[in-house]
């Protein structure tokens, strides 16, 4: 006979309460497992499909490039143009000299402009063009600039670079048009790559923009 105080042990067909809680809880482990691995997977697609667009820039410069090598003048005194340079006021402060490159298509037609000034990139879209901030290329161009702060908030943990150094940037929009992007504490080893991939990102855009 059982003491009255003893608690009689759980005979029933199914699981025990406890067993049914432990359950429960594997659930939503497994189900928050499976919710990272979803958005894992949508990131992982969107950065391949990112970087098979710039695999198919990379491949329209080389095809660029080629035929102007082929369109080379053969005297050997013709001397190809100067970059552009003017003087135009700088985001803040007195007025600074600015170099102006343009960003265009192959064809030629210009997308956009960068200013490269002392320590800062400005990023001014044609007049003439609408360019939208939530565009995958437009995305992945800031994913990259991140990619940079990223790198930056590393230097300064290791002690190698200032806080003060760390690149930054801006996207000037209106509604989901873009007006201007502006990256300040730019590095001159860094002005290369932003150009590559800006030049990249206002292609894509422009060519995902066009009639089929």
């Amino acid at each position: 006979m059982l003491d009255p105080g003893e608690r009689t042990p759980y005979k029933g067909p199914g699981p025990s309460p406890g067993q049914v809680a432990m359950s429960e809880e594997r659930v939503r482990k497994i189900a928050r497992l499976r919710e990272f691995i979803v958005k894992r997977i949508e990131e992982l697609e969107e950065e391949l499909s990112g970087l098979r667009e710039l695999l198919k820039f990379v491949d329209e410069l080389l095809k660029e490039l080629s035929f102007r090598r082929l369109s080379l003048p053969e005297e050997a005194g013709e001397a190809a143009p100067a970059p552009t340079e003017v003087a135009v006021e700088a985001p803040a402060g007195p007025a600074q000299e600015e170099n102006v490159v343009p960003l265009t298509t192959v064809e030629g037609e210009l997308l956009a402009n960068m200013y490269i000034g002392p320590n800062y990139v400005r990023i001014v879209p044609a007049e003439d063009k609408e360019f939208h901030a939530s565009s995958r290329p437009f995305r992945y161009f800031v994913r990259q600039l991140q990619g940079m702060q990223d790198r930056d908030a590393s230097l300064v943990a290791e002690g190698r670079l200032s806080p003060d150094q760390v690149i930054s940037f801006n996207v000037v929009k209106e509604d989901d048009v873009i007006r201007e992007v502006v990256i300040k504490n730019v590095r001159p080893e860094d002005v290369r790559g932003l150009r590559s991939l800006a030049r990249w990102a206002f292609r894509v855009m422009w060519e995902q923009m066009r009639p089929s």
